[in-house]
Parts: C-alpha cells; structure tokens; sequence
C-alpha cells in the first residue's frame, strides 16, 4: 500500500531524472489521495509533465459523481486483468515522482509512521498508471508489489520503485502488451532504501511542512 508520499526534491535533479526541460514544483511533505500532484508520461517519443489527481477515474465512467472507489492504489499482479486498470496498464503508464513515501507499523497498540526514502538520496520514481477522463480530467494510480525484507517489517505492500534505467521501457507507448513488463513490477532491494520513524503528525492530510520528514528523536 502507498497512500502518502513526499517530493521536495529540486527542480534540477527532476528535470534530469526524467529528462524534461523543465520540472515546475511546489514542495509537498504530505501527498494524500483526492489531491493533485505531477506525474510524468510520453506522449509519442516525448516525455510531458502533467498534474494529475490521486485516485484513477476509468476512462469509461460516465458520471464521475457516482463512481465512488478512490483508486489511488493498483496491485501490480493482478493490474493487466482489471476493468478498471487494464486499458491503462497497455497504453497509459506512467511515472510518478516522489521523495520518499510513508508506511504505519504497529507498536505496542498505536500505529508508528515511518518515512522510506532512496539510501542515494536521489528522487524516486514511482510505476503509476493515468487516466484521462472527458470531465474528470487526468487522475492517477500508482502500482504496488509484495514489500522486500525492510518494508515488510511495515507493511504487507509497497509501491513499485523503477530504477532510472527502466524509465525509458516502462512509459514507452509502443508496448502494449503488459506481460512484457511484468519483470519491472518487482520490490526494490532492501539495500536501496532507508526507513526511519517519524512524528503522527503526518496522519492529518491537512498538515504539510519540511518538520514531517525529520526523523523522530
């Protein structure tokens, strides 16, 4: 599961990750579904920079008020076979850039957040799919797989973490046939990330700052 993430990172080190000439950015500490954030496709052989909301709206919902699941999370195994994932996992993936995501354990009856971040200090980028709905507009999901030895000491899921050089693979719009893709859906080693606790701040999707990701003393 990933349902809050962080991207504060520079618009320099964006821009280069995915290769954009530009990486306009507001920094955010506390992604939550239903808010907007970028995320990154390509359309045709250029890649573009768009702001989308969290939680995919199907193409084919025709009235987006009464659609009422929040799909802001896909599982990667089973996405391909999904009314509500499939046409996208063929012809509309996408990238979404983060800094880091959240994860609760439990401990000693209250649930601890913890903040997983890359060890390199380099952004992340998050396997997502996207949706362009006639009156919704872009929204979008981000897939998650069964969590390495680190995370799983969290949480039972985790988001898909691409390495940079498979960036280039995942987004292109001439594959579309998902089982070619399936070897890129898989947990991140353990030795890529770092997790720490942080403060139950974090829980109220209304507060955003820099203090969130300190680590918790």
């Amino acid at each position: 599961m990933c349902g809050r993430y962080t991207l504060y990172h520079d618009e320099e080190d964006l821009t280069s990750l995915f290769e954009l000439d530009a990486f306009p950015l507001v920094r955010r500490y506390n992604v939550a579904p239903t808010q907007v954030a970028p995320v990154v496709h390509a359309v045709g052989g250029t890649r573009e920079r768009i702001d989308a909301r969290w939680g995919l709206l199907p193409h084919w919902v025709k009235d987006p008020g009464t659609f009422k699941t929040l799909l802001f999370n896909a599982r990667a195994e089973t996405a391909a076979e999904k009314p509500s994932f499939r046409d996208a996992m063929k012809r509309s993936r996408c990238a979404v850039p983060a800094s880091g995501f959240y994860e609760w354990a439990k401990r000693d009856g209250s649930k601890q957040p913890h903040h997983i971040v890359r060890r390199d200090g380099a952004p992340m980028i998050l396997a997502g799919l996207y949706s362009l709905h006639r009156e919704a507009g872009p929204t979008f999901t981000i897939l998650t797989t069964s969590p390495n030895a680190r995370v799983s000491e969290l949480h039972d899921r985790m988001p898909v973490i691409l390495p940079p050089e498979d960036l280039a693979r995942w987004l292109d719009p001439e594959i579309t046939d998902p089982t070619t893709l399936e070897e890129l859906l898989r947990p991140v080693a353990s030795d890529v990330i770092d997790v720490y606790p942080v403060g139950k701040a974090v829980g109220n999707a209304r507060v955003d700052g820099p203090e969130l990701v300190e680590p918790l003393r």
